[in-house]
Formats: structure tokens, C-alpha cells, sequence
């Protein structure tokens, strides 16, 4: 009856003095908000939790939450809010209205019933609200939340609260001459190399993590590489000069697209006219240069032409040469031209991604590897005879992997395309960060993954193919079963790609966003064995010719009800892809795949 006491003295109440009643009755509650995401809102809670010596809980609410569910959860976690805090973390839901009654009385009054159980948040317990900041949350839909003001919010990156101790960002080369930076000289070094030719308006710790990923996987193999070692050319500029250039490549991993997909979402969002090509960076107009690592620390140069690779290293490498007696190696051995290389050569540069065709027996059929020992394959129904180098010499093994390139061929082709796009895979992987590529429908990027996965480098795959009928559950429980097979792995490197395909059309994405970017299901750490990866359409607007094509009296009719269901899930019927609003988390990691132009269609 308080309840409805409540609601019938609002009407007797001008705006200031209900919010104020709202205020009084919402003890022990903080509203944490910020313009974007990425700008630090969940550490910001996690210290306020930590600063106040109790337990850090969790409690994720994402996509089509079913409410029985959320109540088994939220009870199930009753014991550890008696010591601890709980971190509401809010994202896009399919039901505004559930979730308004559902905060209402847990925030006032501390309890709810969801059908025959009723759950509770002690009176003492502090709760942390944080809602996603993407343009499609729910923070602006909630009744409740027009009476609460924020208390505290977000507006940009707070460069004194770096986290020094983060592994990527201060390594140990040499420990006799290491010294740990501090705060402030470590914020300034890492501003002046990160902060140049970029948005002030969108610089956030997501970008920030990323490029210390990047470079710590780069600077760690350029330390320890022999071609770049001191020894082999004690000069210091033009190592300092090599660095710059990782450094640089690093840059381009939070530069390509992020700012303009955010900001062409949000006009579709808006309804403001804005051109798809202006918003998404195509990939035949990058020139991208990095390199990658391969099994045995060799470097492997990724570019498009040979005059994108930095004139410091074409000097290094001739004088690398000329220092070790090679000088009649020419550099095009080093940084040959790709587009004048066929399949089978980037077959052989890729096979030394790792040690899969040089020391194993493989399947002819499965390209399945096996020990040496091993005769059959004990995969496949045929139980084919395994096959292997005659030799371990590195002419032996040359020709061995171009027959394995040849017995592919029928499969999957490499072009000088695929095999950069690959490689940048295959380098953000081992950098720990997520794969998640945006590309039109047919352009390849389920098969790239399939092809990179299972017969270079012989992991694991599981392909979880998302559509608008794929529910917070299915999610939870494919995760669940996924957990158990990579906890069922014995060998220490072995590592499971979870693939989801077309991630953006569900709109759990919510879920989807934390296991991919935060690694953690429902608050709770996902093993470090998973490698998650995903595929996306983009949010683009339909032409005018397609727009008249889908007109009413144009094939089959919808009736009200069907129409009524798509507007409910989410879905604007102006785009050309039936996809939902991407949180902005994982705009940061959005990579575009671009489209294939004429001369690579032919090439394919």
C-alpha cells in the first residue's frame, strides 16, 4: 500500500519537491553517467567500492532479461551484498517499462517480488548505477531517472588516474638499468606519441588500452628479435627511428574508423542525414604498415605496396645486410611486392605463423596436425594416411608446404588482400584484443577467420551464427558450454576461437559486448584461453530505390502486428541491414573490412 500511497502523493507534489522525496528515499545510491563510453565510469566505481574495504559484486542487465531469472540471480547473491557493494551495470533492454519498476523498488524500497520469489538489497549495502552511454540506452527512458541526478559524471579522461601498474605500459627490458616512471612523466610521454592527429572529443581508455596492446606485443618481439638486437647494428638513432615507427603503426589500431561509425550510428539513430561512405573508412584507401610475429619471433611486414614500409627500416635492413656479409640479398626478399605473389607464396609466409607444417604430421583431408609418430588421422571417417616433411631441412619444408598450399587451392585462395587482412588478425589476437570486423554481406569474413583458424594455425572453432532469435539464455548457455570444453584442455597453448557471426542483429548485443570486451559473463571472469571473435553488417540506410521497393503493395505485405514486433526489437526499417545499435564499447575495437574493389574482386 506505501507503493501506491507513493504514486498517488506524486500528483500532489510539484517536480522539486518530488524529487527531492525521491532523493531522500534513494539512500545509499550512486548514478555514475559519462558523454561517451570508455571514459572510465566502471573503474571509477570499482575504486569507490575498493576505497571502502568491502566486496565488489556485479550484476550485469542487458537485452530481453527474463524477470524470474534476474530474481534467481540477484538472490542467489544476496550473501556477498551483506559485506560487499553491487555495481548495477545497465545496458540497452528490450523492455524500458520492466526495468523502471524493477529499479523503483529496489532503489526505494530495497525489495521487489518477481512472481513467487521475492529478493532484496540490504539497507546498508551501497549500489552503483552505471548505464551505457550509447545514444540507444535506456538511462533517458526511465521514468525514475528523470527525478535522480547524477552523482557523479564522466566527462573525459582523467590522465592522473592511469594505472602505472598495468603489465603494457612500463616493461621490464634490462633490469639493471629500469627504472618505474611515475604518474605524471609516464601520462606525458604516452600523450605526446597517442594524442596527436585525434579527436580530443573522443579520446577514451578503451583507445588507450588498445595501443598499449599493441605496442607492448610489438616492442616486445622488436626487443627480443635478432635482426633489431644492438649487436647487430649498434646504431642508436636508427633504432630510436624503428621504434617511432611501431609506435606509429600502433596508432593506426585506434584510428581507422571508430569515430566516424560512432558518429554515422548515432545520425541513424537521430534520423540526421549522413553519407555511409563518409563514415566508414574503406579499406582500399588505407595504407596500413605493422608487422607481426611469427612462431619463431621472425617479423613479418604488413603493407600494401613497398613504398608504405618506412624508409628507417629499409636503411636498417641494408645495412643489416652489408654488416652480415649478404649484401647481394636484395630487400625485395624482405619486403617483397605482394601483388606479384601468388597463393602458394603466401601460404608459406603465413605457415610460419606457427610450427603446424614444419615439425607435425598432417591430415591431407582435415589438415588436421598430429605428432610426428601418429600414421592416421583419427578425425575423419576415412582415416587417411598423414603426411609430412621428408625432411627438417628448410628446402624439405618449403616444398611440403607448398604441396599443402596446392591441396587448399580448391578451398580458399590467398591474394595479397586477404593474406594483410590475416595477418592484422592474427596480430590483434595475440595482442589480447578482440577481432570484431565490420563488412558488407559475401565480402569474406567468416571464411578468412575459418581459414586462419583451423589450417594455419590448427585451433579450435566454434561458430556461433547470432540472429534476432538467439536470447540472453541461449547465450549464457552456449558461454557455459564453451567454459567446460576449454577447461577440459591439457595443453597449456591450446586456445578456443569463439566466432560470433552477425553479432549485431540480436539485441542481447548488450551480453554480447561483455563477454567480447570485457571478458566476463553475467560479472564473472571468462577463462584466458577463449579468443573472441566476431562479424558485423553495418548500420546503413537503405537507397531511395530500395526504400520504393519495400513499399507496401510490393511483394509480400506486412501485417500491423509484424511491423509493431520489428520496431519493438529494435530494428528501423530505413537500413539496409536488419541490425541493431552497436554499444559504443565496442565501436573502439570495430575494425572495418571495407569493400573490395574491381581489381581485388577480380584478383579473388
Amino acid at each position: 500500500m506505501r507503493i501506491v500511497d507513493i504514486l498517488r502523493d506524486q500528483n500532489l507534489l510539484n517536480r522539486a519537491d518530488f524529487e527531492k522525496l525521491i532523493q531522500d528515499m534513494n539512500k545509499n545510491c550512486t548514478l555514475v553517467t559519462s558523454r561517451i563510453s570508455g571514459l572510465g565510469k566502471s573503474t571509477f566505481i570499482r575504486k569507490a567500492i575498493e576505497t571502502s574495504n568491502v566486496k565488489y559484486v556485479k550484476f550485469p542487465i542487458y537485452g530481453d532479461f527474463d524477470i524470474d531469472t534476474l530474481a534467481e540471480r540477484l538472490r542467489s547473491k544476496y550473501s556477498q551484498l551483506e559485506t560487499g557493494a553491487i555495481h548495477l551495470d545497465i545496458g540497452t533492454t528490450a523492455n524500458s517499462q520492466q526495468l523502471n519498476e524493477v529499479l523503483y523498488c529496489l532503489l526505494l524500497f530495497r525489495n521487489f517480488r518477481f512472481g513467487q520469489v521475492a529478493v532484496s538489497i540490504p539497507t546498508t549495502t551501497m549500489i552503483y548505477i552505471e548505464f551505457d552511454a550509447s545514444p540507444d540506452a535506456n538511462f533517458s527512458q526511465l521514468p525514475l531517472f528523470q527525478y535522480i541526478t547524477p552523482s557523479a559524471v564522466v566527462e573525459k579522461v582523467d590522465w592522473t588516474t592511469l594505472n602505472i601498474e598495468y603489465g603494457g605500459i612500463q616493461a621490464n627490458i634490462d633490469s639493471s638499468n629500469f627504472k618505474n616512471l611515475d604518474v605524471i612523466t609516464c601520462s606525458r610521454l604516452i600523450q605526446a606519441i597517442f594524442l596527436p592527429n585525434k579527436d580530443p572529443d573522443y579520446i577514451t581508455w578503451t583507445q588507450l588500452s588498445i595501443f598499449v596492446a599493441v605496442f607492448h606485443r610489438l616492442f616486445t618481439g622488436f626487443s627480443s628479435n635478432i635482426y633489431f638486437g644492438a649487436e647487430s647494428l649498434p646504431e642508436p638513432q636508427l633504432r630510436m627511428d624503428l621504434a617511432q615507427a611501431l609506435l606509429q603503426s600502433s596508432n593506426l589500431f585506434t584510428s581507422l574508423s571508430v569515430e566516424n561509425v560512432r558518429k554515422q550510428q548515432r545520425s541513424a539513430t537521430s534520423g540526421e542525414p549522413m553519407t555511409f561512405s563518409d563514415a566508414i573508412v574503406q579499406w582500399d584507401k588505407i595504407q596500413p604498415f605493422t608487422l607481426a610475429f611469427t612462431a619463431s619471433n621472425d617479423p613479418l611486414f604488413i603493407y600494401k605496396k613497398p613504398t608504405d614500409v618506412p624508409q628507417a627500416l629499409v636503411k636498417y635492413f641494408k645495412l643489416y645486410y652489408d654488416a652480415c656479409g649478404q649484401s647481394s640479398v636484395g630487400l625485395s626478399t624482405m619486403f617483397p611486392d605482394y601483388n606479384k605473389l601468388i597463393h602458394s607464396d603466401f601460404f608459406v609466409k603465413s605457415a610460419s605463423l606457427s610450427y603446424k607444417y614444419f615439425n607435425k604430421s598432417i591430415c591431407p583431408k582435415c589438415f588436421g596436425q598430429y605428432d610426428l609418430k601418429q600414421v592416421k588421422c583419427d578425425k575423419c571417417a576415412s582415416k587417411d594416411l598423414l603426411i609430412r616433411s621428408k625432411s627438417f631441412d628448410s628446402k624439405d619444408i618449403e616444398i611440403f608446404q607448398r604441396d599443402i598450399a596446392k591441396r587448399l587451392q580448391d578451398d580458399y585462395v590467398l591474394t595479397s588482400d586477404n593474406f594483410i587482412k590475416m595477418l592484422l588478425i592474427y596480430l590483434r589476437v595475440q595482442c589480447g584484443i578482440p577481432v570484431l570486423i565490420m563488412g558488407e554481406t559475401g565480402c569474406g569474413k567468416t571464411s578468412l577467420i575459418k581459414f586462419l583458424c583451423q589450417k594455419i594455425l590448427d585451433e579450435d572453432l566454434e561458430i556461433f551464427r547470432i540472429h534476432a532469435g538467439v536470447t540472453a539464455d541461449i547465450i549464457i548457455n552456449k558461454m557455459n558450454a564453451y567454459i567446460k570444453k576449454v577447461q577440459a584442455y591439457t595443453d597449456e597453448e591450446k586456445r578456443l576461437w569463439i566466432f560470433f557471426d552477425e553479432f549485431n542483429t540480436t539485441t542481447n548485443i548488450g551480453l554480447l559486448k561483455e563477454i567480447m570486451c570485457e571478458r566476463t559473463l553475467l560479472g564473472e571472469p571468462l577463462p584466458n584461453k577463449m579468443v573472441f571473435l566476431g562479424a558485423c553488417n553495418p548500420r546503413r540506410q537503405k537507397t531511395a530505390q530500395l526504400i520504393q521497393n519495400d513499399n507496401a503493395h510490393v511483394g509480400l505485405r506486412k501485417n500491423r502486428y509484424e511491423m509493431q514486433k520489428l520496431l519493438w526489437a529494435g530494428t528501423d526499417q530505413r537500413l539496409l541491414y536488419t541490425v541493431v545499435p552497436m554499444p559504443e564499447t565496442m565501436l573502439e575495437y570495430i575494425w572495418d573490412y571495407g569493400y573490395l574493389n574491381e581489381t581485388t574482386e577480380l584478383d579473388y
